[in-house]
């Protein structure tokens, strides 16, 4: 899903390709079990596993 997308005209050709390719399933989000008050939560407490992406090519000029 994609919500709020700002694409313009000089971002055509790099979405068409960003959408052409073929989605890596979607990676696991762990949370340490030993926290269990959500305020205690630290970045240490978040793992994110598997988590793979496509190398971009060219970066992708921002529209002012």
């Amino acid at each position: 899903m994609i919500a709020d997308a700002h694409i313009y005209d000089r971002h055509v050709p790099l979405v068409e390709e960003l959408l052409g390719r073929t989605p890596y399933p979607a990676p696991r989000l762990r949370l340490d079990p030993a926290v269990t008050d959500f305020y205690a939560f630290t970045p240490d407490s978040v793992q994110l596993e598997n988590y793979r992406y496509h190398p971009l090519k060219e970066k992708i000029p921002v529209a002012i």
